[in-house]
């Protein structure tokens, strides 16, 4: 097997590098399920010794030999012991110890639970004795000799318990084993598939890779479609289960096809001792919830590899068998009767319409959009009208417009009212979003208000008309007619869906304060509607989010990001609501300046094969690029965005029009940016979007032509919520005045708020203007906060900072630099450095001269944020 490098886990193995040299300890041993890498954290701990002082012997524990006394040891010691010698352990010992050659003795046993009793007593002896040092790993969960166990529980070496790895770590890992970054929606399905176990997770990429299931696309590794099973990673889930009796098989089959599963409903399939002894070998985990016992597989991959193994007769046997079990008890559960429609389904049963289309809903409230899908298709056989009208509806949400389109056209005239205004709801929102047509759905909407004559329905067409109207971004005609519907007693989901509305435009007109309490107003009542209209969950937050992202107030957007994640969970299918989420999490990071993250965020959706209403992220993608220099790309991202999007009716040209500033920056015209930037904000302003209209006024003064902008800043600032204005405005005001002073206040303004790349541009312009007034060395301060604030920004090449040198240190100087902002003393950096305290105070001032600072805090501050 190909070994990979070895990347991630930098903090378990600094604590591992650190146990491993304590000397209150003789070493430390490495615990961890199978295949989470165990052996190769103690290889890396391993190299850590120095190789002049220590003398490493490796010990292999293997199955075959943990019935043979010595039989670890048996490469390393005599094959007999002389003759009439009493004390074997004694002279085993010795015989290790003589390798060391009179150097530091260290041990590294690889699966330590397998030691024969003799060999782990000879090497416990040793450690005991403080004559070795140990560097050992054991899977947890297995029968380990006593002599190993009491090492650690007498405290003579450390136990570190490892876990799988994390979605950061899976990311580091493929980033140095693929040679470029996976994107963030490949790091997290192959988290989920392997649980972050790394032989799993290395076999799964083999097999992905060797599929094209994983590829590079635009610079990334992207994952599309589910990674397939190779016969290897088959074989390695098959030794982990072990052999498996028939009632074993029963359990993990039943749980592959029906997890989550009531533990009890599993024991009445199979057998409750079945049950126990599958829970205690790992092949199901039981969780409490409430009063109810919850089984699930051990392992994703456990399921993958039985659902395939499994004969089709025999696999509708089971869903059959699943049916009756929970149709015996009744279906008191919310999910039940979707769960039990899928088994029939899938046993060869059928399903009535009725029951298919509450299903599909259910599936749809879940955000599982191709079970919904597959049951609303089952359901238009004999279920009507609805049918055809809740399939279209999916089919929209789930970014098919065209499968929708025809689903319609072959829906017959209602003859009731309220059947007619939700097929005109459809046909609107199928030309709005996936036709690019608002104005005939606006017209399509305004002729059925006139027609219909029941109050009800035509209401319903109202608030469709306002969420149209919001989303295009006409905040002032939205809120009059918000308004006008608020003062009527409305049904939750209606009302629901006029506070999205307005909360919307509230956002675009700058009074997010207002609508964040709006949307929160709307949330709290979602168990009112959500089954109704579960989609409406994703523009709630979205709104939320921008609202943050407009008033500088990152902690918003996250609060937003992690509500809109857990009200998302699960969410299967490219829908709107993905699309959203990434959108939100891209604009998060490019606001913190995390540029390279921002990438990784919009990468999947921005390069999605077949979703049409990706515009968004993928304007986002390219505004990213731009910020970092990365004209081309962008330009060629944007173009790809105008094409792809199918909704630009909506507030994404704005979005566009921003974009487009920043790809003339990237490409050095730097004029015509100020120029597209002013004309983005002359048409925001005519169109009451004063949140756009602020954001793209900053824009030109972060390009260096603030007097353009200043006196509009200052009369935003004072109606716009939240202080990212506020602080535009300030910016404005201190570049066109040429204050350094307020340029840096600024810049730790923006700093507060996490706006680095914000707060870099204003600490160089600062620096600019000192260098311009008052020379280089008053300059230089002002020059470290820039380049320590951009350093951690991922690469940015805006033109603020295109100038931005890194200060001049040495080699020498940068070590000592970083040892004084850590707290060590003159004395202590020359010793670990090996060079005279003097020599190390003169390093330490150059370093304060250059940087400009003055203290060990300032420089830590402006290391540590750079690093």
């Amino acid at each position: 097997m190909k070994r990979w490098p070895f990347a991630g886990r930098r903090q378990e193995l600094e604590d591992l590098v650190r146990l491993a040299r304590d000397p209150t300890a003789q070493g430390v041993v490495i615990a961890g399920p199978a295949g989470v890498g165990k052996s190769r954290l103690a290889g890396e701990v391993l190299t850590h010794f120095h190789a002049a002082k220590v003398t490493l012997v490796p010990v292999r524990a293997t199955k075959a030999a943990s019935s043979i006394p010595n039989g670890a040891l048996a490469d390393l010691i005599p094959r007999q012991h002389p003759p009439h010698l009493v004390n074997t352990l004694r002279w085993a010992a010795d015989e290790l110890l003589a390798h060391a050659r009179g150097r530091v003795l260290v041990l590294a046993v690889d699966d330590a639970h397998l030691l024969d009793s003799h060999s782990a007593e000879v090497i416990a002896s040793l450690v005991r004795a403080g004559q070795a040092r140990l560097v050992a790993t054991l899977r947890t969960g297995e029968p380990t000799p006593d002599a190993v166990t009491l090492l650690w529980r007498e405290g003579h070496v450390r136990r570190y318990d490892t876990d799988p790895l994390s979605d950061l770590d899976v990311a580091a890992v493929l980033t140095a084993a693929l040679g470029a970054q996976p994107d963030d929606a490949t790091v997290r399905r192959l988290g989920e598939v392997t649980e972050g176990n790394a032989l799993f997770l290395y076999e799964v990429v083999q097999a992905a890779m060797a599929s094209g299931a994983l590829s590079p696309i635009h610079g990334m590794w992207k994952l599309t479609g589910d990674p397939p099973l190779a016969p290897r990673l088959v074989d390695l889930i098959h030794e982990r289960i072990g052999a498996l009796s028939p009632e074993l098989k029963e359990v993990l089959e039943y749980t592959a096809l029906a997890e989550p599963i009531g533990a009890r409903t599993l024991s009445s399939l199979t057998s409750e001792r079945a049950l126990l002894e599958a829970e205690e070998r790992g092949l199901v985990r039981v969780r409490v919830d409430r009063r109810r016992e919850i089984a699930r597989l051990g392992h994703p991959l456990y399921g993958e590899v039985a659902r395939e193994r499994l004969p089709e007769l025999r696999r509708r046997r089971r869903h059959a068998d699943l049916v009756a079990a929970l149709e015996s008890t009744g279906l008191h559960r919310r999910e039940d009767p979707l769960r039990v429609t899928v088994w029939r389904l899938a046993g060869g049963l059928g399903a009535a319409p009725r029951p298919l289309l509450e299903a599909s809903r259910l599936a749809w409230s879940a955000h599982d959009y191709p079970l919904a899908i597959r049951l609303g298709e089952a359901a238009l056989e004999g279920g009507g009208v609805s049918a055809s009208l809740q399939l279209a509806t999916l089919l929209d949400y789930a970014q098919q417009p065209d499968r929708a389109r025809a689903v319609l056209e072959a829906t017959p005239e209602p003859e009731d009212e309220p059947t007619r205004a939700r097929l005109v709801l459809a046909q609107a929102s199928n030309l709005a979003w996936g036709m690019d047509r608002l104005g005939d759905a606006l017209d399509l909407l305004s002729s059925a208000e006139k027609e219909l004559k029941a109050a009800p329905p035509r209401r319903q067409v109202t608030v469709q008309r306002l969420g149209l109207t919001a989303s295009a971004a006409r905040p002032s005609e939205a809120l009059r007619l918000s308004a006008d519907l608020l003062a009527h007693d409305l049904g939750p989901a209606q009302r629901a869906q006029v506070l999205s509305s307005r909360a919307l435009s509230l956002c675009y007109a700058g009074r997010t304060g207002e609508a964040v309490t709006l949307v929160h107003e709307a949330l709290r009542d979602a168990a009112a509607w959500r089954d109704e209209l579960p989609a409406l969950i994703s523009p709630l937050h979205s709104t939320w989010a921008m609202c943050g992202y407009f008033s500088g107030d990152l902690a918003v957007m996250d609060q937003a990001i992690a509500s809109m994640r857990a009200a998302l969970a699960g969410q299967r299918g490219w829908s709107r609501g993905e699309g959203s989420l990434a959108l939100a999490r891209g604009n998060a990071a490019t606001l913190r300046g995390q540029l390279g993250a921002a990438l990784l965020v919009l990468h999947a959706p921005a390069n999605h094969e077949t979703a049409l209403t990706v515009g968004g992220c993928m304007a986002a993608y390219a505004a990213t690029q731009a910020l970092r220099g990365e004209a081309s790309a962008a330009r060629d991202t944007l173009r790809a965005a105008l094409a792809r999007n199918r909704a630009t009716w909506t507030a994404f040209m704005r979005w566009v029009a921003l974009t487009r500033v920043w790809v003339a920056a990237a490409e050095g015209e730097t004029d015509r940016a100020v120029e597209l930037a002013l004309a983005a904000a002359a048409d925001c302003r005519e169109s009451g979007l004063a949140a756009f209209e602020a954001v793209a006024l900053h824009d030109v003064v972060r390009l260096g032509a603030p007097a353009a902008a200043l006196a509009r800043l200052t009369e935003l600032a004072s109606s716009h919520e939240g202080p990212r204005v506020r602080l535009a405005a300030r910016h404005a005001a201190a570049l066109a005045g040429g204050d350094p002073e307020g340029l840096l206040g600024v810049a730790e303004g923006f700093d507060a708020l996490g706006m680095r790349l914000h707060a870099a541009e204003a600490a160089a312009h600062a620096a600019a203007v000192l260098r311009r007034t008052r020379g280089e060395k008053a300059a230089r301060a002002a020059t470290t906060e820039a380049w320590s604030l951009a350093g951690a920004c991922q690469g940015p090449d805006t033109p603020a900072l295109r100038g931005l040198a890194a200060p001049d240190l040495t080699d020498r100087e940068l070590q000592v630099a970083q040892l004084t902002a850590a707290g060590h003393s003159h004395r202590e950096i020359a010793q670990r450095l090996g060079i005279a305290m003097r020599t190390a105070m003169n390093h330490r001032n150059q370093a304060y001269w250059k940087l400009g600072v003055n203290s060990p805090a300032e420089l830590a501050k402006a290391l540590n944020r750079f690093h």
